[in-house]
């Protein structure tokens, strides 16, 4: 079961586009920042092919690891995100002016 990660300005992820981070200020934040990568679209490789996905990604580029931060909704999301990663995401969010919030509602 994938489990999702969000970065948003709303009291519930659901919600996020009552205040959302709109694609311009997300794009500004993210060119301030070198570990971080723009994408308009997320290739992945898998044992039957390769498969895209459309979208709006910052791809955050740690060693020699790839994480997707996608914007979507007014939100930026990533999938099955460790501690690692919600470390990482509390950065941008302060960045933003923003919350870290579970698919569940919880705030980290």
């Amino acid at each position: 079961m994938s489990y999702n990660v969000h970065i948003t300005r709303a009291g519930h992820w659901t919600e996020s586009c009552s205040k959302p981070i709109s694609l311009e200020e997300a794009k500004a934040y993210f060119a301030g920042q070198e570990e971080f990568e723009y994408s308009s679209g997320l290739s992945l490789k898998g044992p039957f092919g390769t498969m895209t996905i459309g979208g709006e990604f910052f791809n955050w580029i740690d060693e020699e690891d790839s994480v997707p931060f996608k914007h979507t909704e007014g939100r930026i999301t990533v999938s099955s995100a460790d501690d690692y990663v919600i470390h990482k995401m509390k950065e941008v969010a302060a960045g933003l002016g923003a919350i870290v919030q579970g698919d569940e509602g919880e705030i980290y």
